[in-house]
C-alpha cells in the first residue's frame, strides 16, 4: 500500500469513527494495513542494508587475496635479499680515500 492509499484509509477511519459505528470487528485489520506502510519501508531498509554488507564481505574477499599475494611477494624479495646481501659488505663512497699527507 503507498502512502497516498495509507493516507485515505486513515481519513476514512477517522471518520467512520465519528459515527460512532461499531468498528471493533474491522479495527484489526485496518491497523494490519496501516502498518503495511511501514513494513514496506523496513523491509525496503533491511534488503538495503543486506546488499550493503555482502557488497562489503565481497570487498573483504577481494582486499584478502590481495594481502595474501603481497604477502608472497614480500617473502621472496626478503629471501632475495638475503641471497644477494651474502658476502657483500657495504663501504662508505662518500668516506675518505686514505691517501693524503
Amino acid at each position: 500500500m503507498d502512502e497516498e492509499a495509507c493516507s485515505h484509509l486513515q481519513i476514512l477511519w477517522e471518520e467512520l469513527e465519528t459515527f460512532r459505528f461499531n468498528l471493533t470487528w474491522l479495527e484489526p485489520h485496518v491497523q494490519s494495513a496501516l502498518g503495511m506502510k511501514n513494513y514496506m519501508e523496513r523491509s525496503a531498509k533491511v534488503k538495503s542494508v543486506k546488499e550493503n554488507v555482502a557488497a562489503l564481505e565481497m570487498e573483504m574477499k577481494k582486499l584478502k587475496a590481495m594481502v595474501a599475494a603481497v604477502e608472497v611477494d614480500l617473502e621472496m624479495a626478503r629471501r632475495e635479499l638475503v641471497k644477494v646481501e651474502e658476502g657483500f659488505e657495504e663501504i662508505d663512497l662518500d668516506g675518505e680515500l686514505g691517501y693524503g699527507p
